[in-house]
């Protein structure tokens, strides 16, 4: 009997199971907290208090169970930025989802993982790329309602500036490292009020 068809058949754990969130729930948290040198089955079974075993139950690998982790926080991510979009100001939303520095963290970890392993790699540009994409669609139908002009303000480059200021903000204040970024919110600030809606007369 041959590796895959041993690894095919140990693996019984079902997508939604109770022990298997668990397990991803300590993942993420061991990936903001320690980061992904400390997602091993051993830490994450003492995390989520479950027998070690468990873990190759639900997954085949170290790189799969991360994989759910990437695939839960895209799916999380998803459905706030719906909510984004439903919110009084969606702009000032969208820079405060981006600013989660829990976020900012674990994308940084995943972008270091990322580096090293080819599977991690095209799942975190997977999703990067879709949730991009939804963020530049909600940006320009905002623009397009207030009148804004878009060759002056590109939606992909506000999407994008809002991010890596957002992300590179809550990095660097993690190391305590927050210089000039007083100035760069108060830019992005002035900014955010183009996207308020008019007040109806």
């Amino acid at each position: 009997m041959d590796k895959a068809t041993v690894t095919t058949q140990r693996r019984m754990g079902v997508d939604g199971a109770k022990n298997r969130e668990v397990l991803v729930d300590a993942a993420a948290h061991l990936l903001v907290t320690e980061g992904y040198a400390a997602i091993t089955a051993r830490r994450v079974a003492e995390r989520a208090g479950l027998k070690v075993q468990l873990v190759y139950y639900y997954f085949q690998s170290m790189d799969e169970l991360i994989v759910a982790v990437i695939r839960r926080n895209s799916a999380r991510r998803i459905e706030l930025l719906e909510e984004v979009a439903a919110s009084a100001e969606p702009l000032r939303a969208l820079w405060e989802l981006n600013s989660d520095p829990n976020a900012a963290i674990t994308q940084a970890e995943l972008l270091s993982l990322a580096n090293h392993r080819e599977s991690i790699r095209n799942e975190v540009a997977l999703h990067g790329k879709e949730l991009r994409r939804l963020q530049i669609e909600l940006v320009a139908r905002l623009m397009t309602e207030r009148g804004i002009d878009q060759s002056l303000y590109p939606a992909g480059a506000v999407v994008t500036i809002i991010a890596a200021i957002a992300r590179a903000r809550a990095q660097d204040c993690a190391l305590g490292v927050s210089e000039g970024y007083d100035e760069a919110v108060e830019f992005i600030e002035r900014g955010l009020n183009l996207f308020i809606a008019p007040t109806k007369a």
